[in-house]
């Protein structure tokens, strides 16, 4: 079940995972002040992932990829429980489940990202080049619609897009022939330019699948004089980042002209810690939190490209493109070049399922590369 050799570890990607973690810790702390039940929630929870992740890293993938077909159906499965027994957990939309006798809510979306690129790389190898044949793509893109549809009804918009591009980026990265990308690029176009057209000529109130509070997210990023309440926190999240200057105001500071100890910022311990950390550590220290998720993104990237099992590869190129996309929103969020949408800063944020599905991706890159052969 479990291959201790430690050749050709990483010990580097692991180390720089838990200081992106510890990193987080203390912005938590900092956010939720004296709320020490959160901290210590979040310490135990990063405790229990850090140790899962490791034994995860010395499973033996032989034994657990052939039987790929569990991770869709346990994927669905969760989802489905969402639409049965989930929670709102007062926010927006039915995202949690509970689990029974623990008092514990975890959020089935976050992992399904995982399932999805665990059997995604291991139904790709499977079909080989016969994925041109168009029987096989659909069966694929059925596979994957099955679980977007259930994330997206939830409803939950980030989530269903991240999910979306992870899947187009491991198609990339299979035996797919160019012609399909220039079919789905025309489509995917196309669909960009209803949604824009429909913001910038006021028809957005009529588009079906979106929420209110969604349709005021994007009709105030693309027309910032209209709806500017949607602005609000982004707009705060500016502020909080650019007046924390080169070297920031310190952590954890008691300051009177801090955004965060004014409680401008909600959820600042989870959608917009970034916002946190640009006030607190300023430029630079921003700067060294990116360059670290920038060498952990390489190095799936990497590792990757030395793998000769093609699922191997899929798998790490599917986690790398998690870590990027799941990155590049949240703090783009937090500056305000995307619109306002929720989504946690890996190994940043607070919440469970966040940070131990992407935990449990690394892994899964930690094991490949202990068996990669250099």
């Amino acid at each position: 079940m479990f291959d201790l050799n430690l050749k050709n570890y990483g010990f580097l990607q692991l180390f720089v995972c838990v200081m992106l973690n510890v990193a987080g810790l203390v912005f938590v702390q900092s956010s939720v002040g004296e709320r020490i039940f959160s901290f210590m929630t979040q310490l135990g929870i990063s405790i229990a992932s850090l140790i899962i992740c490791i034994l995860i890293s010395f499973l033996d993938l032989k034994k657990i990829m052939p039987r790929y077909i569990w991770f869709f159906i346990i994927s669905v499965f969760a989802l489905l429980l969402v639409q049965i027994t989930g929670t709102a957990y007062g926010r927006n939309s039915i995202r949690w489940i509970r689990i029974p006798f623990i008092n514990m809510e975890i959020q089935p979306s976050e992992f399904a990202k995982l399932f999805l690129i665990l059997f995604s790389a291991k139904y790709m190898e499977k079909l080989d080049i016969q994925i041109n044949q168009f029987g096989n793509l659909f069966k694929l893109f059925l596979f994957y619609f099955v679980q977007f549809f259930l994330i997206f009804i939830q409803p939950n918009l980030s989530s269903s897009l991240i999910f979306t591009l992870i899947f187009v980026a491991m198609l990339f990265a299979s035996k797919l022939k160019s012609r399909w990308f220039v079919l789905f690029g025309s489509i995917v176009l196309v669909l960009f330019l209803i949604v824009y057209s429909s913001v910038r000529f006021g028809f957005i109130d009529n588009v079906p699948f979106l929420r209110d509070y969604q349709k005021n997210r994007i009709e105030s990023f693309f027309i910032p004089t209209e709806r500017n309440e949607a602005r609000y926190q982004q707009e705060n999240s500016v502020i909080a980042i650019g007046s924390g200057k080169l070297t920031g105001k310190g952590i954890n500071n008691d300051l009177a002209n801090s955004v965060k100890n004014g409680n401008w910022l909600a959820e600042a311990q989870n959608d917009f810690i970034f916002a946190v950390v640009g006030e607190e550590i300023g430029f630079i220290g921003s700067l060294f939190i990116i360059l670290l998720y920038i060498f952990l993104i390489i190095s799936c990237i990497v590792t990757a490209s030395k793998q000769r099992e093609y699922y191997k590869n899929l798998i790490c190129i599917g986690v790398a493109t998690w870590l990027a996309i799941q990155t590049f929103i949240n703090i783009g969020v937090a500056t305000s070049i995307i619109p306002n949408t929720g989504v946690p800063l890996p190994f940043f944020s607070q919440g469970g399922s966040s940070l131990l599905s992407i935990y449990m991706g690394m892994g899964f890159v930690l094991n490949i590369r202990r068996e990669t052969r250099i």
